[in-house]
């Protein structure tokens, strides 16, 4: 299998502040399932903005769907991020758009054509079981119903 995340002696750390994760190695193989756990500040959330470019690595290597995080251009970690499904913490929904429409962000991002995106969002509806909630804004859902709205939406466009 291919790999598609290469950390190698990865260091991590926001300005001005010692590394939150330091020298690690690890690689992520296509079509894995993988767990990241950790007491609270082990540096979790910090590894999976560094996955998506948010966070640059301070020392060593992270290659995600082949491209080179350390030193990134804007255009191609544009491209990288247009594979890659992420839930946040926080679901990061957008309050103003139902979840039929938040499910279809990344479609619409991804120029998916209109019958297409409607039928991926469907399908993941279904799978999510929320089709009957397909009208709803995400302020009129449980915390548990948003989560797997964020889960429909991180899966839509088939990330790598």
């Amino acid at each position: 299998m291919d790999k598609v995340i290469i950390a190698s002696e990865l260091s991590l750390s926001y300005p001005h502040h010692e590394a939150v994760i330091n020298k690690i190695n690890f690689s992520i193989e296509s079509g894995s399932f993988v767990f990241i756990t950790g007491a609270s500040g082990s540096g979790k959330s910090t590894l999976l903005k560094s996955l998506f470019g948010a966070l640059v690595p301070s020392n060593g290597s992270l290659v995600v769907g082949g491209v080179e995080l350390n030193g990134v251009s804007r255009s191609k970690l544009n491209l990288l991020r247009r594979h890659i499904g992420i839930v946040f913490q926080d679901y990061k929904l957008v309050k103003e758009w139902n979840i039929e429409k938040n499910i279809m962000l990344p479609l619409l991002i991804n120029g998916y054509v209109k019958n297409v995106a409607n039928a991926q969002v469907d399908k993941l509806l279904k799978h999510v079981r929320l089709n009957h909630q397909a009208g709803k804004f995400p302020q009129e859902l449980s915390g548990g119903e948003q989560q797997r709205v964020a889960m429909a939406r991180a899966l839509a466009h088939n990330p790598i």
